[in-house]
């Protein structure tokens, strides 16, 4: 073979790899293509359900307000009953101190006086446990024969 013929083999050979690059090239855009218009009527597809979502995501923030405020009316009301019970309490204390201040058995003038330690409820004894008058209680250790508490 001459020259000639090698230089026209080489052209028809290089234009047939030219070719089947240009072919493959082409294949490869179209199989991108292809997967763009896939990946395209996916997002569509679950573009349906973004309001779904969305309208789920408000009623959660919805009903955590709800529950914030919920929240924030029984803290209230429990300082309000705790204000009650903090001024029914100074209230009894009160009461025992004027019966404290009635009773004559009761010296409101100690300095460790508390209102109601000394007295006794209605209905109760007026023997104070922790406090011994007998000389033969037998809580008594100190052998004196004065009082002794417990």
């Amino acid at each position: 073979m001459d020259t000639t013929t090698w230089i026209i083999v080489l052209v028809v050979v290089l234009v047939v790899a030219a070719l089947v690059a240009w072919l493959m090239a082409q294949q490869r855009r179209k199989k991108q293509h292809e997967h763009a218009e896939q990946l395209r009527s996916e997002a569509h597809e679950h573009a349906t359900e973004i309001p779904e979502t969305q309208v789920r995501a408000k009623e959660a923030e919805a009903e955590a307000e709800r529950k914030r405020l919920e929240a924030e009316r029984a803290q209230a009301k429990a300082r309000e009953a705790q204000v009650a019970a903090t001024q029914q309490q100074a209230v009894h204390e009160d009461r025992l101190r004027t019966a404290d201040e009635v009773d004559p058995h009761v010296d409101t003038s100690s300095e460790d006086y508390a209102p109601g330690t000394s007295g006794h409820a209605p209905g109760t004894s007026t023997h104070d446990p922790d406090t011994v008058l007998d000389a033969d209680d037998p809580r008594r250790t100190d052998g004196t024969g004065g009082t002794h508490r417990a």
